[in-house]
């Protein structure tokens, strides 16, 4: 008997350790395999045996046979039913609408990683047409920023105000509070603690908003490393890439690139051209370039030429030789500064610090001071979701508090656009003769990686530089100006007209009708605004 017992603990043991989770992941999405997106993996996960990352792909298409294919030990093909991941809310994360995207390997890669296997430190999800030029320029990335950051995507455009009405904002009305994040999301690296905040976030809602905001915005409003790599820079929507673009950056990740064959081509040129160049750089004297005696137009050349061949081998470098070198490259623009080096001096060697290792998104300070109302539709919320986490998925009481968070959402959207309203009119009628300046300054520090050092201080003026803010200033603007306009032009030509007829003979009447018409105008202009005002709220 407990002999039987041994066995059967060994056993649960076994089944145990056998889903246990390396540190970290990386996950191709697919919709159906490929010889090249396996053949890529495969390479990729014997290589990565060496910095303890498991390689997995994702096939959307449940009635791909698997078993038919000869896979290597190290990649595992997952395949899950659409039906879990509608029950679990795992739904509708790359969808603009159509039905077809309802679910796609996006969300079962997200329904894995969150629920099913989470116990990874770090996971990346790359798309099947992201070309990745070599298992070397991959190690390079996850290995300087996985450690340190919880997002890692191309950019991280704000969306101040929650404007609804360029690009696909639309989609994030109801869903997420304002401020709105926004990048192309082919790529992106997520930790455990973001992994964690994701699946809780589904849980809440029921569904997961677009990718391309959700990321961001959730991960900034809860004050996340967020980094954006310049290895990350050539992801695009839509473009084509040739080789000489490639190999002018072998380092960064390049998307689309739908010809999976030319995938394998391309990698195959690349590593042979790697064996040939000389990839030595040198960076001895770097931070005595600005005190030699040369003119700026040499050091730009320098600069230039130091830039491209740091692109094209900067995944030789270690993370902490990579980690120093953004310290030199700061070293060296205050040696230039105090040498009253040119912008462009300047700006080629900070490019050079971010080539070399970027620095975290910076937090945005808020703007706005919150009202009774706004910090009772955030209680309100905050009671929502402990709601909903007590009750059972799907059921009839959770679907009504859904719509309930929607509509609390919506509430506290349009309460922040209210808010910053009123303090833009507030702070328009106070502001000083003297033009205030917003200061900003860069300096080289992390929550993981501490150092400083001091750096550009870029002066702005006092408008503000979100375009959702300028967007809404210049279209109440236009329509106190036109109108205004408008109006006044056509009272002088009624005027002008009766004058002709006769209609006005004296110089009184005159006057009486003028001032009349400016106090006609004064009352118009206040209702358009009024008109505008509503439709901007009542989005």
């Amino acid at each position: 008997m407990t002999v039987y017992i041994l066995l059967i603990l060994l056993l649960l043991l076994y089944q145990h350790t056998n889903i246990q989770a390396g540190n970290s992941a990386v996950c191709f999405l697919t919709r159906r395999l490929t010889s090249a997106t396996l053949g890529f993996a495969q390479e990729l996960a014997q290589d990565a045996i060496e910095y303890d990352v498991d390689v997995f792909i994702m096939i959307d298409d449940n009635s791909f046979n698997v078993s038919a294919r000869n896979i290597s030990s190290n990649v595992r093909l997952i395949q899950i039913s659409n039906q879990e991941c509608i029950y679990y809310g795992y739904q509708n994360t790359i969808s603009l609408g159509s039905k077809w995207r309802q679910i796609t390997s996006w969300d079962k890669a997200l329904f894995y990683f969150t629920l099913f296997n989470n116990n990874y430190t770090f996971v990346w999800l790359v798309e099947d047409d992201v070309f990745i030029p070599s298992v070397q320029a991959f190690r390079s990335l996850h290995q300087l920023y996985s450690n340190t950051s919880d997002l890692i995507v191309q950019r991280n455009h704000i969306n101040l105000l929650g404007n609804t009405s360029t690009w696909v904002w639309r989609l994030a009305f109801r869903k997420l509070i304002p401020p709105w994040y926004r990048s192309m999301v082919n790529v992106v690296g997520l930790s455990q603690r973001m992994l964690i905040a994701i699946g809780d976030y589904v849980r809440w809602l029921g569904e997961v908003p677009y990718h391309e905001f959700f990321f961001h915005t959730l991960a900034m409003h809860l004050n996340m490393t967020i980094v954006t790599p310049t290895e990350l820079s050539t992801l695009v929507f839509r473009t084509s890439y040739s080789f000489q673009n490639i190999s002018k950056k072998p380092n960064n990740l390049w998307h689309p690139v739908k010809n999976r064959t030319t995938h394998k081509l391309w990698r195959k040129i690349l590593a042979n051209e790697s064996l040939k160049n000389n990839n030595t750089i040198e960076l001895i004297d770097v931070e005595m370039l600005c005190h030699k005696n040369q003119s700026m137009r040499n050091i730009a050349r320098y600069l230039i030429n130091l830039l491209r061949k740091f692109e094209r081998n900067k995944s030789q470098f270690s993370s902490t030789i990579r980690i120093s070198l953004r310290q030199r490259f700061s070293n060296l623009i205050e040696q230039c500064q105090k040498q009253h080096a040119p912008k462009l001096i300047i700006l080629l060697i900070m490019k050079l610090a971010d080539h070399a290792y970027k620095l975290p998104e910076p937090p945005v300070k808020k703007l706005i001071t919150k009202s009774q109302h706004h910090l009772r539709l955030e209680a309100a919320l905050e009671q929502n979701k402990k709601t909903i986490f007590q009750l059972l998925s799907n059921s009839s009481n959770v679907i009504e508090l859904r719509k309930q968070t929607n509509h609390l959402i919506r509430e506290l959207t349009l309460e922040i656009r209210l808010e910053f309203q009123k303090q833009q009119k507030f702070q328009y009628y106070t502001k000083s003769s003297s033009p205030s300046s917003i200061t900003t300054s860069r300096t080289i520090s992390s929550s993981r990686v501490i150092f400083s050092t001091k750096m550009i201080t870029v002066k702005m003026n006092n408008r503000l530089y979100v375009s959702s803010i300028q967007n809404i200033n210049q279209t109440v603007n236009s329509i106190d100006y036109n109108t205004t306009t408008l109006i006044l032009i056509l009272s002088f030509c009624v005027l002008f007209v009766l004058f002709r007829l006769r209609k006005v003979q004296r110089k009184t009447r005159f006057i009486i009708i003028f001032i009349f018409l400016l106090f006609f105008v004064f009352f118009i202009n206040i209702f358009f605004n009024l008109i505008f005002l509503w439709n901007f709220h009542g989005q």
